[in-house]
C-alpha cells in the first residue's frame, strides 16, 4: 500500500462556499482520488483544516500555522510515500501583508521541514507534490470575504503565485502542480472548490499522483 499524505487548508478539507458545510465523500477531491488510485493500491490521507496558513500565526482565528502541526502530522502518519502539499490562499488575508515571494517561501519552508523531519530519523524521504493554490475570482469584491482578504490585492496576488511555486518546486526537487491552471473556485465565494472544481482538480492530481509512484518504483 502506497500511502499518500494530503495536507491543506479549506479546500482540501472540502469547504463548501455555498453553504459553508464540508463536502461528503465522493465529492471531495481527496476522496475521488482515492477511488481513482484504490485498485493501485494507494491509500489518500485527508489533512485539510479550514484557515490553514503556510507558517504564519494567526492572530484572530488562532491555530492555523501549517508549519506547527505538520511534524506531528508526518509523525501520526509515517511511513509515506507522498506528501501533497496545497497551501497558501489563507496567507493571502489582509491580516498577513504578505507578497506572493512571502507566501511561497512558506510553501517552500513546509518542504524543507519534511525533507529534514525524514532525513532526521534515516528515513526515506517521501516524493512531494507542490500545489500552488488557485486564483481569488473578481467575485470576492461583492463577497464577505472581501474585507479580510482585501478584495483588489488579494486577487491581484494569488496570480503571481504559481511562478514562485514553480521556482520553489524546481530548487527543492519536488514534483509541481498549478491548481489555477486546472480549475476556478466558485463564484459564489471567489476562494472554495466547488463540486466541478473538485472533480477537475482529482483528475490532475491522481494524474501526477501516478506519474510520481511510477518514478519511485
Amino acid at each position: 500500500m502506497k500511502n499518500v499524505l494530503c495536507y491543506g487548508d479549506s479546500n482540501t478539507h472540502g469547504y463548501d462556499g455555498v453553504t459553508g458545510n464540508r463536502f461528503p465523500w465522493g465529492v471531495r477531491w481527496t476522496s475521488l482520488v482515492q477511488e481513482a488510485l484504490r485498485e493501485e493500491g494507494v491509500r489518500i490521507i485527508e489533512e485539510g483544516q479550514n484557515g490553514r496558513t503556510t507558517v504564519w500565526e494567526d492572530p484572530i482565528e488562532g491555530m492555523k500555522n501549517g508549519l506547527k502541526y505538520l511534524i506531528p502530522c508526518l509523525e501520526s502518519h509515517s511511513p509515506l510515500d507522498v506528501v501533497v502539499l496545497m497551501l497558501g490562499t489563507n496567507d493571502l488575508k489582509q491580516r498577513f501583508s504578505l507578497t506572493a515571494a512571502d507566501v511561497a517561501a512558506g510553501a517552500e519552508k513546509l518542504v524543507k521541514t519534511i525533507k529534514m523531519y525524514f532525513r532526521e530519523k534515516q528515513e526515506p524521504v517521501p516524493k512531494i507534490l507542490l500545489i500552488s493554490p488557485l486564483k481569488i475570482r473578481e467575485e470576492i469584491l461583492s463577497h464577505q470575504f472581501s474585507p479580510m482578504f482585501g478584495g483588489e490585492r488579494a486577487v491581484r496576488i494569488s496570480k503571481e503565485l504559481a511562478g514562485y511555486y514553480r521556482e520553489a518546486a524546481r530548487r527543492q526537487g519536488c514534483a509541481f502542480l498549478d491548481a489555477a491552471a486546472v480549475t476556478l473556485p466558485c463564484a459564489q465565494d471567489a476562494v472554495h472548490l466547488d463540486v466541478e472544481g473538485h472533480r477537475a482538480l482529482a483528475g490532475a492530481v491522481t494524474e501526477k499522483l501516478r506519474e510520481i509512484l511510477r518514478e519511485r518504483k
